[in-house]
């Protein structure tokens, strides 16, 4: 969830914010019907947007930037920088994929939903749940080489 949040925000501190509200919200209101995850994760796309549209009536305060942590052990750091190196790298290339190829690879590949499930959530057919799963897999390889 936490990443999925992330994904939404591009800042470590509001993707935190936004799963408390979540889950704060989503506990409130869960009536014991269906999915906890399916729920969770159309409380947190409500919460998302709920954010957004606050935030465009506040003044902007300055630019944030996610904090990545640092390894404590001196053994391994080595390998611990290039995999988060690499899944920076990853997660930024993530972030340049549209909006709706972005929830659906993360719904996917991270929470697990199957096709129908996603196709429910976005109000489209599971034909098209593949064919956006498919052309955001492939964009993603293609930004990956390209940054290569």
């Amino acid at each position: 969830m936490f990443l999925y949040a992330l994904s939404l925000t591009n800042n470590v501190q509001d993707a935190e914010d936004l799963l408390q509200e979540t889950f704060v919200k989503a506990f409130l209101s869960y009536e014991g019907k269906g999915s906890i995850k399916f729920w969770l994760i159309t409380v947190l796309k409500h919460e998302f947007v709920s954010m957004v549209r606050k935030r465009k009536r506040e003044i902007p305060s300055g630019d944030e930037h996610p904090i990545l942590n640092e390894a404590s052990k001196e053994e391994g750091i080595l390998e611990k920088l290039i995999q988060e190196e690499d899944r920076m790298r990853l997660f930024l290339a993530i972030q340049k994929l549209s909006l709706k190829s972005r929830e659906i690879l993360m719904e996917s590949i991270y929470f697990h939903m199957n096709d129908d499930q996603i196709a429910k959530e976005h109000g489209i057919t599971r034909e098209n749940v593949r064919k956006v799963r498919s052309r955001a897999k492939q964009k993603l390889l293609q930004i990956i080489k390209e940054e290569l």
